[in-house]
């Protein structure tokens, strides 16, 4: 058969749509078909530093695909893209969007909330790139992860948003911390003390912070909190937080909800009422919550 017009384009669809058959048939038969239909990196280093690499799954056969980047929680000291092995390897099996996850450096005396805003940006200039030496545009993003991993996946979808290789079109944040500036932070927290608190939060604006000067560094602190950025235009996005967290006050989505509301943005706030940090007392709303990012993968990507 000979391709006159658009020959790369209908040929791609063409593999695509036998692809899809061959797939449907493959997992009938219990075959992985995940490397059939993926160009996968593992590891990849997409910037200098150590903790600059990120896995991503790329459909072979598409030509142009929406993107689901997972950034990993761990209170932006700890955490690893790891942790998402087998949720990509179970998405990328499909073979319908192009999925990520990445690691960041963690934050330090000299590295804070905004450089953590430039790994991601590296990180997706990084994809767009991959995409495209493989012949796919990667053209849509949805951004999701727990805890510090959903606070800076809002903090980048609400802020980075016009200077994105990939455009956010949409995030999903379980447990994410919205307002930095709250109060409750400092009493009762799983991580740690006043003390300990306080440092984490020196960390992330860049500004030294104690519990008695934490007033002194507000502006600071804003401007590394996704509440603070929400406008008309932020993208739609799904709040899933319990009611018990005992790490990021459950007053953050409250507070996420309510301006979203008041902003006329599209959003979907979930309460966990039996839950913790970890969201694993209501697995009735956990099944509604990930039918609803499904949900959102088709409307906004």
């Amino acid at each position: 058969m000979k391709f006159i017009l658009g020959d790369d384009l209908i040929f791609k669809r063409i593999v695509a749509f036998l692809m899809s058959v061959i797939t449907c048939i493959a997992n009938l038969l219990g075959i992985n078909t995940v490397k059939m239909n993926n160009v996968i990196y593992e590891d990849y280093a997409y910037g200098t530093h150590e903790r600059h690499t990120l896995d991503l799954y790329i459909p072979k056969y598409a030509d142009e695909v929406g993107l689901v980047l997972f950034i990993h929680g761990g209170a932006w000291i700890g955490g690893d893209k790891d942790g998402y092995e087998s949720t990509l390897e179970k998405f990328a099996g499909k073979g319908d969007y192009a999925y990520a996850a990445i690691n960041y450096r963690y934050i330090s005396d000299d590295v804070d909330l905004n450089d953590l805003m430039d790994d991601v940006q590296l990180a997706v200039d990084c994809i767009k790139k991959l995409g495209e030496e493989n012949g796919v545009n990667i053209n849509k993003m949805l951004l999701t992860g727990g805890s510090a991993g959903a606070h800076m996946s809002m903090l980048y979808a609400y802020s980075r948003d016009e200077v994105s290789a990939i455009t956010p079109v949409a995030v999903v944040s379980d447990c994410g911390p919205t307002d930095l500036t709250e109060e409750k932070y400092f009493f009762d927290n799983a991580i740690g003390d006043k003390d300990a608190i306080a440092q984490i939060l020196s960390w992330a604006c860049g500004q030294k912070i104690t519990y008695e000067t934490r007033l002194e560094a507000t502006d600071a602190i804003k401007k590394v909190s996704p509440l603070y950025y929400v406008d008309e235009n932020t993208v739609p996005t799904i709040i899933n937080h319990g009611q018990r967290d005992d790490v990021v006050p459950f007053d953050n989505a409250v507070a996420l909800d309510a301006k979203l509301t008041e902003c006329g943005v599209e959003h979907i706030f979930n309460v966990f009422p039996n839950s913790d940090h970890g969201l694993s007392s209501d697995p009735d709303v956990r099944k509604t919550s990930d039918e609803q990012m499904l949900e959102y993968m088709k409307k906004y990507l």
